[in-house]
């Protein structure tokens, strides 16, 4: 016999929802509610295409919980109440070349973008979907697309820290010709 499972997919919210804005609460255990929060983050993250996703946060989907996934090197990592253990003082912009930095964007500020100087290494413990402890090393983008999911969980967004880091934030536009290119805008 075929089971067939049904996709759970969530509507990404956008600022000014609140909810993106509050610190999540710890995921008490890892039960029925738990389990269908972790399905339906990444069946809506499966299905995000322009612009596609890395990761989605459960306060992105409207719930205040401390669960995350990321996709990493092709597989959906679940990440429960995580921890930083250790950052490193090393940044992106200082193992990075110009050339080879990145912008990040978020599927709940859409159309934005920009880069965030974050630490280049990190150390971090969470949940995995199981309730088992993992203890993990990420660097470069990795690392980065960690700390963003992390950021969701505190209530702050990737635009808030390019502003602190006097950094510029950027939209797509189509120049005459149609093509899409990058233009700094100012955030009031």
């Amino acid at each position: 016999m075929i089971k067939y499972t049904q996709m759970a997919i969530c509507k990404v919210i956008t600022v000014p929802n609140p909810v993106l804005r509050q610190k999540s609460q710890p995921v008490e255990k890892i039960d029925k509610k738990a389990l269908s929060i972790i399905r339906d983050l990444q069946d809506t993250l499966k299905i995000q295409k322009n612009p596609r996703g890395v990761g989605l946060s459960a306060p992105q989907i409207g719930i205040s919980k401390r669960i995350f996934v990321l996709e990493i090197e092709k597989k959906c990592l679940t990440v429960i109440n995580p921890e930083i253990i250790s950052l490193s003082k090393k940044t992106i912009a200082d193992a990075l070349p110009q050339e080879k930095k990145f912008l990040e964007g978020c599927l709940s500020v859409p159309g934005l973008w920009g880069f965030v100087n974050r630490p280049y290494q990190i150390k971090v413990s969470f949940m995995d979907k199981t309730g088992a402890k993992v203890v993990k090393d990420f660097s470069g983008k990795e690392a980065c697309y960690f700390l963003h999911e992390y950021d969701h969980l505190d209530g702050i967004l990737f635009i808030d820290r390019i502003l602190k880091q006097k950094g510029k934030i950027y939209q797509i536009e189509k120049d005459s010709e149609g093509k899409e290119e990058l233009v700094e805008i100012e955030l009031a």
